[in-house]
């Protein structure tokens, strides 16, 4: 059996990688900050812990075999129920949404359990290498993805019903505005039913006729779009 101080290191170090994962995180307005990926690390550790002495005073008990690495399998299963939480579906746009925060959740615990283990090199190199993965490969998406996202825009349209050539006349009105349409996509509601588009505009200065013709549509009761560059939301 380990002794104390050696316990009670591990276990410092581990909430300490954790919660250093985790500030990187709630810089970015993420669901798991400091606090929840410190909690996961910690325990992570302090369960490996658990598994690989809390029951060494029961080998030499007859019929009773121990498994140091039973308890540390169960992290790992269990583990995939929380990140899960911090993963969503935008309703605006249907982008899956807190697949990094999971990811770091993940990370998080085994290096907690490599902390537990006494693996804590190891568990401080692979602290700096997540949040080099989190902060210099976030600022090369970033700037690899920026100029092909940038002019990918929506527009919402709530109507009274979809039924008919509505979707034809929305295609038709954007297509001879200039804009290429990516996706159609309806939603049912009780009340009005929404159709949003996807599209990717050039020139910006289109936009406020076509909200107006999309406006004049029978049946159409808001359409919704935000202009490029402008930061202004326009309402019709």
């Amino acid at each position: 059996m380990i002794s104390f101080p050696v316990i009670l290191l591990r276990l410092v170090l581990a909430l300490v990688l954790g919660a250093l994962v985790g500030l990187e995180r709630e810089s970015n307005e993420r669901p798991a900050g400091m606090r929840t990926n410190a909690l996961v690390s910690l325990g992570s550790a302090l369960f490996t812990i658990i598994s690989a002495y809390g029951f060494a005073s029961l080998l030499g008990t007859l019929h009773i075999q121990v498994d140091p690495t039973r308890i540390a399998s169960y992290i790992v299963a269990g583990i995939g129920f929380l990140g899960g939480g911090s993963i969503v579906v935008a309703r605006d746009s249907d982008k899956v949404k807190g697949l990094t925060t999971a990811a770091a959740i993940w990370v998080v615990a085994a290096i907690g359990m490599a902390c537990g283990a006494g693996l804590l090199v190891e568990a401080v190199a692979v602290t700096i290498l997540v949040l080099l993965i989190l902060f210099f490969l976030g600022l090369l998406e970033r700037r690899l993805l920026l100029p092909h996202l940038k002019h990918i825009q929506h527009l919402s349209i709530e109507t009274t019903s979809t039924a008919g050539s509505l979707l034809e006349q929305v295609y038709d009105i954007c297509v001879r505005s200039g804009l290429t349409v990516e996706a159609l996509k309806v939603r049912t509601g009780q009340e009005l039913d929404t159709i949003e588009v996807v599209y990717r505009v050039t020139d910006a200065t289109v936009l406020p006729h076509v909200i107006g013709e999309l406006h004049q549509l029978s049946g159409v009761h808001t359409v919704r779009g935000n202009i490029p560059d402008i930061d202004k939301k326009l309402s019709a």
